[in-house]
């Protein structure tokens, strides 16, 4: 059962079960509530649940209308690609089940009074739990409207990605506090084969310890070409396996036994995909600086976002993972993107599409000097320098007579001069 299910099935179970206990406990058990039960006759608690069931639709209307505009409002002033935080958000998870649990009760206790014989009076344990359970879905309506007010606030928005993509991050990270140092993969040799996808999907993550254990335990050496979030189709190559010497390679190890470590999915997933929080991001920029939208600032807003996860990601292990077994031995070659690559992502859209407005470029110039100073390999500086040049290129192209172009130029050269270790200079007034 798939987990978004698992929380509405369990509070569909909860409210069943009430449903059947609470109806008719036994004389003087603790189902009367110290005498604090509703008193009334099995047709008046049976009116009473009716009316909190049609009152508790009535509200979920209310919330499942409000989430399909916040859902298409998230799809098409941001990024579709939002949707996916939307479903898996607070809110949602924990409010449905409230009132599947009302109404499955509601609609149990109904039957179940239907075959309590009399119509004498007493206490009433069920018609106390639907107006307890009422009392709770309105507390959830009230809560859900304020939390998804709060949610489509573009401020909350972005830095709830920028929060679930270092989360990611640190993750990944922890997984590499054991992995060997990085080496050069060995080129491939004539007795290696191929690893092949085994369906088409996404990669949504890679165990490396799984792959290390069989790896070790056949004596080879796994190598895997794809990274986390990349597409693949059946039956391609996304990897190789080699043997240590000739003839270890047997048929029981064909190299479709070591695939299962490579989780796919039919959709990228947050939990370990860091390129897909930036992507998400840079969709945020670029549809606000469409003609449609025309809205800079919440760009500029992506963008702040975007360095702090970026400078995030420089103090983090990045790049290609190496493990290695008991002797030292590198056995499994896993490919990941560098800092550097990342910087790419976060700028390189954004830059088309906002090269003719300064504060975009600005800010881009800012991001892409932060970083800079926060990278530790060489490689980095030199890609921010790079990306520094080309923001500044695209801005002139784009702005080619505005006088708003120099104090551009000026700030492209104070970044140069940041990354080269000087302080990084403060945004040019009211920029910010």
């Amino acid at each position: 059962m798939r987990s978004d299910w698992l929380l509405p099935a369990l509070a569909a179970l909860l409210g069943g079960v009430l449903g059947v206990m609470l109806v008719d406990p036994p004389p003087g058990s603790v189902w009367a509530l110290g005498g604090l039960a509703w008193r009334g006759t099995p047709r008046e608690a049976r009116t009473l649940l009716s009316s909190v069931l049609g009152t508790a639709i009535t509200s979920l209307s209310i919330i499942l209308s409000l989430s399909m505009l916040v859902a298409q409002n998230l799809g098409a002033q941001y990024s579709p690609r939002l949707l996916r935080i939307y479903q898996r958000d607070a809110g949602i998870r924990i409010v449905i089940p409230v009132f599947i649990v009302t109404c499955v009760y509601c609609v149990v206790a109904v039957q179940r009074f239907g075959l309590v014989p009399g119509d004498q009076e007493r206490p009433r344990p069920a018609a106390s739990m639907a107006i307890f359970l009422l009392i709770a879905c309105g507390a959830a309506l009230v809560f859900q409207v304020l939390h998804t007010l709060q949610l489509m606030r573009v401020e909350n928005l972005v830095r709830t990605v920028a929060n679930i993509t270092l989360h990611a991050a640190r993750g990944l990270h922890r997984r590499r506090m054991s992995d060997a140092p990085p080496v050069a993969p060995p080129p491939p040799s004539t007795h290696a084969l191929p690893l092949r996808a085994p369906a088409n999907g996404f990669v949504v993550d890679v165990d490396g310890v799984a792959l290390l254990a069989r790896a070790e335990a056949r004596r080879l050496v796994v190598h895997v070409d794809v990274a986390i979030g990349e597409p693949v189709l059946r039956g391609a190559p996304i990897g190789r396996v080699e043997p240590e010497s000739v003839g270890l390679l047997r048929p029981a190890d064909e190299p479709e036994s070591l695939v299962s470590a490579i989780a796919l999915d039919r959709w990228r997933d947050q939990d370990a995909d860091v390129a897909l929080g930036l992507r998400q991001l840079v969709d945020i920029a670029i549809k606000a600086l469409s003609p449609g939208i025309n809205d800079p600032y919440t760009a500029v807003e992506s963008l702040d976002q975007l360095t702090f996860v970026l400078c995030g990601l420089a103090h983090l292990r990045l790049g290609p993972r190496v493990l290695a077994d008991g002797d030292g031995r590198a056995r499994v070659f896993l490919r990941a993107p560098e800092l550097r690559d990342y910087l790419h992502l976060a700028t390189e859209q954004i830059t088309r599409y906002g090269a003719a407005e300064p504060v975009v470029v600005l800010r881009l110039l800012r991001l892409v000097g932060a970083v800079g100073q926060c990278a530790r390999h060489p490689a980095d500086r030199q890609a921010a320098h790079a990306t520094l040049r080309r923001i500044l290129a695209e801005a002139e192209r784009a702005q080619a007579d505005s006088p708003l172009l120099e104090p551009q130029r000026r700030y492209a050269r104070e970044m140069e001069r940041a990354l080269d270790g000087a302080p990084l200079p403060p945004l040019p007034g009211l920029e910010f």
